[in-house]
Order: C-alpha cells, then sequence, then structure tokens
C-alpha cells in the first residue's frame, strides 16, 4: 500500500513537470497593458498617463521602447503634434535599433502631415511633412510605409502647389504682375500637373496680358492649351481656362460676340 501511494505521486509529479507554465505576468508587463488597452479604446488621455508613468516607474523595462512609440501615438490621436514628434524623436535618439524605428521616422512626418491646416495658413507644417516623408523614402526606399510617405508627398504638394497660387492671385489684384508671376511659377516648379497647374498658366498669361507683354502671352496661353490636353476635367476650371485661352488666341469666337 505504502509503495503504490509513492508510485501514484511520482506520476503525479511527472505530470506536473510536463504541463506548459505560464509565466506570470510582471508588474511592467501589466502597467503597459493597462496603458495599451486605453490607447486601444481611443482613451488618449488615459493612455497618455499611464504611459508617462509607466516611464518613470519602469525606466530600465524591455517595454520602454513599445511605450514610448505608443506614447507618440497617444499623443497624435490627442491632436498634440509637437508632443508626438518629439515622442518618436527620442525613440530614434535612445533606441536606434528598436523595431518600431522605421514606424517612427515615418511617424515624425505624419505628425507634421496631421498639423496642415490648409494653403491658406501656416505652410510650415506641410514644408517639414514634405521633408520628413522623403527623408522616411531615402532611409527606407522599400519600407512598409512607402506607399503611404508616397501619398502623403502628393498631398503636401498639393497644399504648397495652391498656397503658392493663392498668394500669386493675391498679387495680380494688387496690380503686381512681377510678383504673381513669382509665384504661378513657384507653384508650377513644385507639381507641375497639380489640380491648380491650369490656373496658375491662366494666371501667368494674365500677368503679361497686365503689362501689355502680347507676345509672352500669347506663348503662355499656348503653354496652357497644350497642358489641358483633351482632358480639361482633370484640373481646376479646365473647360472654362480651355475656352479662355482660345479666345485669348481668336480660336474660337468670344461668348459675347456669340450671343450678340
Amino acid at each position: 500500500m505504502v509503495r503504490w501511494t509513492a508510485s501514484l505521486l511520482l506520476l503525479v509529479c511527472l505530470g506536473c513537470a510536463g504541463a506548459p507554465r505560464v509565466p506570470p505576468v510582471t508588474e511592467a508587463q501589466g502597467a503597459f497593458e493597462r496603458a495599451r488597452r486605453a490607447y486601444e479604446q481611443a482613451d488618449y488621455v488615459r493612455a497618455i498617463e499611464l504611459l508617462e508613468g509607466f516611464g518613470r516607474s519602469h525606466p530600465g523595462s524591455q517595454y520602454v521602447d513599445d511605450a514610448l512609440y505608443l506614447l507618440g501615438k497617444a499623443h497624435q490621436g490627442n491632436g498634440e503634434q509637437l508632443l508626438a514628434r518629439q515622442d518618436f524623436e527620442r525613440l530614434l535618439r535612445d533606441f536606434p535599433r528598436s523595431s518600431y524605428a522605421e514606424d517612427a521616422a515615418f511617424e515624425i512626418a505624419n505628425s507634421w502631415y496631421l498639423a496642415v491646416r490648409g494653403p491658406s495658413l501656416d505652410a510650415e507644417p506641410a514644408e517639414e511633412a514634405l521633408i520628413g516623408f522623403r527623408s522616411y523614402l531615402r532611409r527606407y526606399p522599400d519600407g512598409k510605409r512607402r506607399a503611404e510617405a508616397q501619398e502623403g508627398i502628393r498631398e503636401v504638394l498639393g497644399v504648397l502647389a495652391e498656397k503658392d497660387f493663392l498668394n500669386g492671385r493675391t498679387y495680380l489684384r494688387l496690380g503686381r504682375p512681377d510678383a504673381a508671376r513669382r509665384y504661378f511659377e513657384k507653384s508650377l516648379e513644385l507639381w507641375p500637373d497639380s489640380p491648380v497647374s491650369a490656373r496658375a498658366m491662366a494666371g501667368i498669361a494674365r500677368t503679361y496680358e497686365k503689362q501689355a507683354r502680347p507676345a509672352e502671352a500669347e506663348e503662355a496661353y499656348r503653354r496652357l492649351i497644350s497642358h489641358l490636353g483633351s482632358d480639361p476635367s482633370r484640373y481646376e476650371k479646365g473647360a472654362a481656362l480651355l475656352r479662355r485661352a482660345r479666345e485669348a488666341l481668336d480660336l474660337e469666337p468670344r461668348e459675347e460676340e456669340e450671343e450678340g
């Protein structure tokens, strides 16, 4: 009877030894998971509070770079783009070999992009986003965020090209055709085929008309017609601009003459 009891205990112990053991959750891991859940629930204020506390309480944890990246994303979600950039920049500086390094490089540019408020306002966010996206593509030419970076470049170029066009239009209205032409040309240099490119070309032609320079105006209108091609609808006010250019070159009757 004693031998049987000993054998049974031995079998039980062997069974225990073979069972998979779940490692205990450490205090640092638990703290990080609470912060991550808050972020995933879009409770960004709470996530920021927890992640900042995590950084103070667990500076040597294996989750430090995870927490720093998530802190940047939480600041992004909370609309605090400057703080987000600082988080991502710190991650790249303190943890250059982190698995989050590529994403952090992209998110620095993305934080600038998220701060863009339209062509009529401060151009700095768009300019910095352009620099950031291009920097990401140079560093990670085949990176996993490549398509997003390329689309970001296209978007910010559109904003900057429109801003220069609007500046040119303002100077034209103020009777300063030389200054207006510089801005229209700058818009075309930024993105020769932007949605406002046809309007910029028409603006150049108008500056020459204002200065009574018919030869240059004619050349500018011919460039505009060529640019519009067979599908002027690709550009803002494309059909109207094509008609205007053809009228200026006497290639079709003016609307008032047709009505008469």
